[in-house]
């Protein structure tokens, strides 16, 4: 039996063993976790995909701001292990965690350092205002999905996540 829910804390040790395998320890040395050093997973939104018991997956988003005005979220780290790859897995879980995070009228976004190919199809765009990130990082893989309509992207020049 498939199951998707929330990430429980008996969860933590299986989910880093799946961040390890996925990314491997380098993964501290992004920017985003410059940003996950100040701002905690939220529970609310931290999923797995499990099968017969056994997580074959995880998502996981903390909070961030645009321009300290609008809140947002990032998502990530999105997990899957490498032997369950191409499954859709991981489709499942990003694509349940933004229905949850839609009826959220407080968040405004979510960004995504990630393929422009596969989050297209959960409505990312790449993001076109010069912006100033947590650290380093490729600009054409910063991909952002507005949550809420009166966000306009093309009225606010510079951006400055937070």
């Amino acid at each position: 039996m498939s199951d998707i829910r929330k990430k429980i804390q008996s969860d933590n040790d299986t989910i880093e063993n799946l961040l390890n395998k996925t990314f491997g320890p380098g993964r501290y040395a992004r920017s985003v976790y410059r940003l996950r050093e100040n701002k905690p997973y939220l529970d609310d939104y931290s999923y797995v995909y499990s099968l017969n018991g056994k997580i074959l997956a995880s998502i996981s988003f903390c909070e961030t701001l645009i321009n300290n005005s609008y809140t947002g979220l990032l998502l990530g780290p999105l997990a899957v292990e490498p032997n369950q790859v191409g499954k859709g897995y991981g489709k499942k879980l990003v694509k349940y965690s933004l229905d949850k995070i839609s009826i959220n009228s407080q968040i405004y976004f979510i960004i995504v350092v990630g393929e422009y190919d596969y989050y297209k199809e959960f409505g990312f765009n790449k993001l076109d205002n010069h912006f100033v990130f947590y650290g380093p990082v490729n600009k054409n893989r910063v991909l952002i999905k507005i949550n809420k309509s009166e966000m306009k992207l093309k009225d606010m020049g510079e951006i400055i996540f937070s």
